[in-house]
């Protein structure tokens, strides 16, 4: 399973508040069979090639979409992302909050969901999909790609500042902070809070945080950036090794050294999160 995952830049200026950065994969012939796991925002993924790609998901598989994406989970589903033969993968990485001013679309609507964007009525995907196989090279893609998102945009759907700044000011504080407390000392009630988060991030604040802390711990492991796992569990915030790894395990279905053994999922290739 080795093949280059080639990252790109965000450079249209307004594209930068949403997108973290755009990827793809060229290969005449792979076997994929990969886990998938709950990342802590969106990536969309355009298959420009013929052979298909498949969503296997206890015991049963499934065709997808050519372009298609996952919602954040707050669990491991089991599910792998299947294809044999050419791939030519077009990705675009989405910051946690940068979805949902293209689709405008509550983004807990997608939550725990592998979806096609035709199921969404997100049908700009067709058209831009088809315009990305015609093109002769990543340059031509990358122009495609941000002219045809920049075009999408709409003030009526932008990320209200006061959001943002929630957002940024939560996600930078102690993960022991209780949602009750930041409410309380940034003056909004803790429904109206929920309300946000589920409508532009996808999943209640707590339980961003939870997926926030697993993904901060899983870069490290990616990185081996560590020289124990209670190291990770300590710089992370967690009670201890045993509450890291029981919550890796609500993530991956499997625990920490496992799942660096198994070696079967894409993040561990590309690195995406």
């Amino acid at each position: 399973m080795k093949f280059e995952i080639k990252k790109y830049p965000v450079k249209h200026p307004l594209l930068k508040k949403y997108i973290k950065f755009f990827w793809e994969i060229h290969e005449e012939n792979i076997q994929l069979y990969h886990k998938l796991i709950p990342v802590r925002n969106i990536d969309l993924k355009f298959n420009l090639s013929e052979t298909p790609h498949f969503i296997c998901l206890n015991g049963k598989q499934d065709i997808l979409e050519d372009v298609y994406f996952s919602g954040l989970q707050d669990h491991f589903r089991n599910a792998h992302l299947k294809l044999n033969g050419k791939a030519d993968i077009f990705g675009i990485c989405f910051l946690p909050e940068g979805f949902f001013p293209f689709v405008k679309i509550p983004v807990s609507e997608f939550k725990n969901q592998l979806l096609g964007t035709s199921e969404i009525g997100f049908n700009a995907a067709k058209r831009i999909s088809e315009r990305l196989k015609e093109a002769h090279d990543v340059a031509a893609r990358l122009d495609i790609i941000e002219n045809e998102l920049a075009s999408l945009l709409d003030d009526a759907y932008y990320i209200p500042k006061k959001f943002q700044q929630l957002f940024n000011t939560l996600k930078q504080n102690d993960n022991s902070q209780q949602i009750a407390e930041f409410c309380q000392r940034q003056n909004i009630g803790m429904r109206k809070l929920e309300r946000l988060y589920n409508k532009y991030i996808g999943i209640p604040a707590k339980t961003y945080g939870t997926l926030d802390r697993f993904q901060s711990s899983l870069n490290k492991l990616l990185y081996n950036d560590y020289s124990k796992l209670s190291d990770i569990a300590y710089d992370d915030g967690y009670f201890d090794q045993m509450h890291f790894i029981k919550e890796f395990k609500r993530f991956t279905g499997n625990t920490p050294k496992c799942f660096v053994v198994n070696n079967n999922s894409m993040l561990q290739i590309g690195k995406l999160t």
